[in-house]
């Protein structure tokens, strides 16, 4: 009985609470809002990123300053967007202290007293100025900020480079990621050997960060030559499997393979996760022409872009477990799968109850049972030594060709795993995780800004359609789906400018395009390339395209 009581409490937490009040998609005013959503109504909800999104449609609205202010304050990020809002529905127009310095031109600023300098003076605003005038301001703002006296304190002195490297690993990675790119390239210096051990004997993690970041800058080729004077066995202990992993890249660059298989089997040693072990081992391969590390790769169960190329190169069968669908009951699901908070209250009940009451999180399992909700069923039910690569929402894919069908659900296994309802802390929306920038974009090109809102993207029928809309001016002018999946995730600008710099995926460089995947600048960017190209692979396999993937990599040289 006990049991089944609290069965039915989590039941009613799941889907007891109430809808929020509709109104008809036709007669829905903007594409921005779309509902009217209340705020008795967000104060039922649970807290996290979806409340959050609704408390940005909300703001939206017409509401009081007092509303306002309340559903503020029920947000678990308050960023900038639902501040930008808040601030202009509220009463209180009065700005904190630090705003208002902040929004003064530097020269006004200057002239403020110390406390608002340190308040709103960023390093990067400062490498205009003089050296005397950087002196006394890192004097007089030292007591109310200490971190960006000593960064002022660095750009004053007549060696910025040379103050650096006798800093501390902390104040090294503070003041780089604080000064702009292109006064980065002050620094393309060649660092002593006894300075580098030094900071990486810190074990810092914001100096490999830093180190990192200096390595996939083709700017800073000198101070990156001089990494490769290092005797490995004096750092490798201290190194963790990220930093050893590109500190084993720079030396692959600069033709030190030795010392870079040194780096990557300590990469390997370290990765804890099976990416990151294959990609290393790999790597391993490339500097050591050993393909004791290919057959290696092959025995992995888990597919990514490193076990179908060893696969490939050996002609091996893979060991891993492909599950592209899971048996479900054919009747409709009875809980609103596009209402993101229904899945918050399952997932969460789920969560609580499969340790506590086994026979009740079966039961709340049952609920997901169904055709339309098969990604959720899996999420909760997932065997962790397989691998999930479904196709559901036929009927939405199916309208496209098999091509464009392997591209979005390539994508969209990288950006939802499915789930209708996904919301990312940017507000990226459903299935094909769009921005509400583009979705408003689509609707007003599609003349539909009447029809569709934002609360629609829960809807695979509508979501998928867009997005495949959104990928076809990628697919035009970038072609390749890993040259599409980066401007897909960030944005065609970012990919036109990484592919005009004119230094990645070259012909004449004998490592790429595995040298070249691997220095994308952008990290989301990079790993989602190289997974959204093989979740590719696989689709186009399963829709009756037999692809290799080593052809398929090598169309990448553009170059």
């Amino acid at each position: 009985m006990q049991k089944l009581i609290l069965f039915l409490i989590c039941l009613n937490l799941a889907f007891g609470a109430q809808t929020p009040p509709q109104a008809q998609h036709k007669n829905q005013q903007n594409v921005t809002i779309g509902q009217n959503i209340t705020l008795d109504y967000l104060k039922q909800q649970p807290a996290g990123i979806s409340r959050d999104f609704y408390i940005w449609l909300f703001l939206q609205q017409d509401i009081s300053p007092k509303e306002a202010k309340e559903a503020y304050n029920l947000a678990t990020r308050k960023n900038t967007k639902l501040f930008g809002l808040y601030f202009k529905k509220g009463d209180n127009k009065t700005l904190s202290r630090q705003t208002i310095c902040q929004r003064m031109s530097l020269d006004r600023l200057l002239k403020e007293d110390a406390k608002c300098i340190a308040l709103a003076l960023t390093t990067k605003k400062a490498e205009s100025l003089d050296k005397k005038t950087l002196k006394r301001i890192s004097d007089n703002v030292k007591p109310h900020n200490a971190k960006l006296s000593k960064n002022l304190q660095i750009l004053a002195s007549k060696s910025p480079f040379k103050t650096l490297i006798t800093q501390d690993a902390q104040t090294f990675a503070s003041f780089y990621f604080s000064i702009s790119p292109a006064y980065r390239n002050h620094l393309n210096f060649k660092i002593p050997n006894e300075t580098i051990i030094k900071l990486i004997q810190e074990r810092n993690n914001s100096f490999n960060r830093a180190l990192k970041h200096i390595i996939l800058s083709p700017n800073l080729s000198t101070f990156n030559a001089s990494l490769t004077t290092l005797d490995p066995q004096s750092i490798i202990n201290t190194l963790d499997a990220e930093t050893s992993f590109y500190l084993g890249l720079n030396a692959m660059h600069h033709h030190k393979k030795n010392q870079a298989l040194t780096y990557f089997l300590h990469s390997k040693k370290l990765s804890k996760y099976s990416f990151n072990k294959n990609r290393a081992t790999f790597w391993a391969f490339l500097a050591s022409n050993n393909t004791q590390y290919l057959q290696e790769i092959t025995k992995s169960k888990s597919v990514d872009i490193y076990t179908l190329a060893s696969l490939e190169m050996l002609q091996e069968n893979p060991n891993f477990n492909i599950i592209y669908d899971v048996p479900t009951r054919e009747k409709s699901a009875d809980w609103d799968f596009k209402n993101p908070f229904e899945w918050e209250r399952i997932k969460d009940s789920f969560k609580s109850l499969k340790a506590s009451n086994k026979d009740s999180a079966k039961q709340l399992l049952l609920k997901t049972n169904n055709a339309e909700t098969k990604a959720h069923y899996v999420w909760l039910s997932r065997d962790f030594n397989k691998e999930y690569f479904l196709m559901p929402y036929k009927e939405v894919f199916s309208n496209f060709s098999n091509d464009k069908q392997a591209l979005l659900y390539a994508l969209a296994r990288q950006e939802s795993l499915f789930i209708p309802t996904a919301i990312s802390t940017s507000y990226a929306l459903g299935l094909m995780q769009l921005m509400p920038f583009n979705v408003k974009a689509i609707a007003k090109e599609l003349n539909q800004e009447q029809e569709v809102s934002y609360l629609d993207m829960f809807n695979p029928a509508i979501n998928v359609p867009y997005a495949e809309y959104f990928t076809r001016p990628l697919v035009r002018e970038f072609n390749h789906p890993l040259f599409i999946s980066y401007a897909y995730n960030g944005g065609p600008g970012f990919t036109r400018r990484l592919l005009a710099k004119n230094y990645l995926f070259k012909k004449s460089n004998p490592l790429d395009p595995w040298y070249s995947m691997e220095m994308i600048p952008y990290e989301e960017s990079r790993v989602y390339g190289k997974k959204v190209l093989v979740n590719y692979v696989i689709y186009q396999r399963q829709l009756g395209k037999e692809i290799n993937i080593l052809d398929l990599l090598h169309q990448t040289l553009v170059y």
